[in-house]
């Protein structure tokens, strides 16, 4: 399987993601764009952020793929495709999610070897409040890489890397990257001059959805960056956070954990 060399998506980061403060349901990405024929794979965390057991479902409400093309979903184990709900019942083979416990969900697209493009839509629920739904959009393209092999100098992928350490107390390091514009090398002098700032907004927010900090606000060259995320600063109690960065078109969360 190939590595994943685009991810674009604008997540607008609000309550949406939480369910009644009983859990989290946040994509790693939500498009991702990867050679043709490779099976594509986009993961989603489910997080349990209340302080009761929960048991949890997933249901597949939207599977709109080119001919051939087919998804599995995967959450504690994988299944057929023409399963489109799971729960973490014993049924599954699973078992409810403890307090504060985090487990992977994926969505699995099987392409064929024609560039094209898929959506899933995903409704994550608790069985204590199951009309109570948070839902997500998925999105795998694939491309022909013989089309684009010598084409591209740089190539447009902005990563948001997972804190380190985490959990954490009361500080937490937070690295990202923002690359360099692509440029098609054929063509170069038919394009406008090359600018690679790109303005960045990094914030973090708490498990409801609120700003509690901005670390980054500003234009940013193309480079490899660390920010200091200190909780004791802005007397942050114990929990779950979230912190988010936005540039461009481009938009991902992940989660942390402050522990004191």
């Amino acid at each position: 399987m190939k590595s994943i060399l685009q991810l674009s998506f604008v997540i607008i980061f609000s309550s949406s993601f939480l369910l009644a403060q009983e859990i989290t349901f946040i994509p790693r990405q939500t498009a991702v764009n990867d050679t043709a024929g490779d099976e594509v794979i986009i993961y989603i965390d489910l997080v349990n952020v209340s302080q009761a057991e929960q048991t949890v479902f997933v249901l597949r409400t939207l599977n709109q793929l080119p001919p051939n093309w087919t998804t599995s979903l995967c959450f504690d184990f994988c299944y057929p495709d023409w399963v489109d709900s799971i729960a973490t019942t014993s049924t599954f083979g699973s078992s409810p999610l403890l307090p504060g416990e985090m487990r992977e969900v994926s969505v699995h697209f099987f392409t064929d070897n024609i560039p094209n493009s898929g959506l899933v839509e995903l409704q994550a629920g608790t069985f204590r409040s199951p009309d109570q739904r948070i839902t997500v959009e998925l999105q795998a393209s694939t491309f022909d890489p013989t089309s684009v092999e010598n084409d591209f100098d740089q190539v447009n992928n902005f990563t948001l890397e997972q804190n380190y350490p985490n959990p954490f107390n009361p500080s937490t390091k937070i690295r990202f990257v923002i690359p360099n514009e692509v440029r098609n090398l054929k063509n170069f002098s038919s394009l406008a001059p090359r600018n690679d700032n790109s303005f960045v907004i990094l914030k973090v927010y708490d498990v409801l959805g609120n700003e509690v900090a901005t670390l980054v606000n500003e234009n940013k060259p193309a480079g490899s960056y660390e920010v200091l995320f200190d909780a004791s600063k802005n007397n942050l109690p114990s929990g779950v956070y979230f912190y988010q960065l936005r540039a461009g078109s481009f938009t991902q969360t992940k989660l942390m954990l402050l522990e004191k």
